[in-house]
C-alpha cells in the first residue's frame, strides 16, 4: 500500500470538496444546511473529513489486497466500487430524502469526483518497496 499516494489522493478530495461546496446552487445548500439543525458545523467537518479518509483508505487497501495485475484492471474495480455504492444510494436516497432530480444528483457528484480521483491516481502510483512484490 502507498500511503503518500493515499495522502495525496485524501488532499485533493478534500480540495475538490471545498470547491465543490462552494459551486453548489443555492437550492441544495439551503436544503442540505436547512436538514441539519445548526447548519455545516465544526463535528459535521470532521466527521465528513474523517468518512473521506477511512473512504480513500480502504480504497488503497483493497487495491493493495486484490492480485489484479494491470493497472487498468485496479481502475475498474475502483470505478465499479464507486458505481455499485451510488447505484442503491440514487434509490434510496429518492425515497426517504425530498430534493429534485438536479439536487439529488449534485449530491451524489461528489461520490463520483471522490471515486475518480482515487482511480486515476492509487492503481497507477504503486508502492515503491514490497516485500509481496513479484
Amino acid at each position: 500500500m502507498n500511503f503518500k499516494a493515499t495522502l495525496l489522493v485524501y488532499v485533493l478530495q478534500i480540495f475538490a470538496a471545498v470547491v465543490w461546496y462552494s459551486a453548489a446552487p443555492a437550492n441544495v445548500t439551503q436544503q442540505v444546511e436547512g436538514n441539519a439543525l445548526d447548519g455545516v458545523t465544526t463535528a459535521s467537518l470532521l466527521g465528513f473529513s474523517i468518512a473521506l479518509f477511512l473512504y480513500t483508505y480502504f480504497s488503497s487497501w483493497l487495491l493493495a489486497k486484490t492480485n489484479l495485475r494491470s493497472s487498468f484492471e485496479r481502475l475498474v474495480l475502483t470505478l465499479s466500487i464507486w458505481l455499485f455504492t451510488v447505484l442503491p444510494n440514487i434509490f434510496f436516497m429518492s425515497l426517504f430524502v425530498d430534493f429534485s432530480h438536479m439536487g439529488l444528483g449534485y449530491l451524489l457528484s461528489f461520490g463520483f469526483i471522490s471515486c475518480l480521483i482515487s482511480a486515476l491516481i492509487l492503481p497507477f502510483w504503486r508502492a515503491s518497496r514490497s516485500i509481496f512484490k513479484g
